[in-house]
């Protein structure tokens, strides 16, 4: 039997060095760094949720941006520029 697990995009933009770095490292542990502010990965619904509540409580609402978008079905994906991505790192938006 094989675990669904979710397409999942995260980007943001934080304001303050502590907290954008604390947010990174909370990030690096379910996702992969595409780009500077730019996570992407399959992970289960347990992580995603997980991830959500965890990376939520560490930015501040008023100054920060946190986004996290979950590809649930089949999508399609236009890529550019140096870094090609592999089918298995594919992430849908």
């Amino acid at each position: 039997m094989s675990v669904k697990k979710y397409k999942t995009l995260a980007i943001y933009d934080v304001v303050e060095t502590k907290r954008r770095n604390k947010l990174v490292k909370c990030l690096q542990h379910y996702l992969i760094r595409i780009q500077k502010s730019a996570f992407e990965g399959d992970i289960t619904p347990k992580q995603c949720k997980t991830l959500a509540k965890n990376a939520g409580s560490i930015i501040d609402p008023q100054e920060d941006l946190l986004r996290i978008y979950v590809i649930y079905d089949v999508g399609k994906l236009y890529d550019w520029g140096k870094r090609k991505a592999q089918p298995e790192e594919v992430i849908i938006v």
